[in-house]
């Protein structure tokens, strides 16, 4: 009987361990892979495409005043559009200097953050002045790298 008793719990105890261990047949997970982007659109591209259209709604508070929560909102996303640009203008090939250029990039990043926090307040008087100091990064940038307000450069970003 103890022999019987032994043998029995012998075979729970492997039953149980084979449990635990992974079957030769059970499939190794597979990691799809990732797609490789690269950039496709110039400066110029994402200006006239996407931050120009964003800072004109963001520019229009100071004349419009928003009137209801969707105005609010479209004024949020769009200097958050400015922002996220921002990011992708310092993206290689893009980046015409790492080190100016990055500066005013992150400048341009820092004031559409406060347009966004602002009009997440629904404050005309804050999205206004953020827009201004906006505005000012801007043209900072432009007078550095836009050949039409330099009298033409060959560090114009095209």
């Amino acid at each position: 009987m103890f022999k019987k008793l032994i043998a029995l719990l012998s075979f729970y105890i492997l039953s149980l361990s084979a449990c635990t261990k992974q079957s030769p047949h059970t499939p190794t997970p597979v990691t799809p892979a990732v797609p490789t982007m690269h950039t496709s659109a110039t400066v110029k591209q994402l200006m006239l495409g996407a931050v120009i259209p964003a800072s004109d709604i963001v520019f229009g508070v100071a004349a419009n005043t928003p009137a209801d929560d969707a105005a609010w909102t479209k004024i949020q996303a769009n200097a958050a559009v400015i922002a996220e640009m921002a990011k992708l203008l310092t993206d290689s090939p893009r980046s015409i200097d790492n080190a100016e250029w990055a500066t005013r990039a992150q400048a341009l990043y820092d004031t559409a953050n406060l347009v966004v926090a602002a009009a997440t307040e629904k404050n005309v008087d804050k999205v206004s002045d953020a827009g201004n100091n906006m505005y000012d990064a801007c043209d900072a940038c432009h007078m550095k790298y836009m050949p039409t307000r330099q009298g033409a450069s060959s560090n114009a970003a095209q």
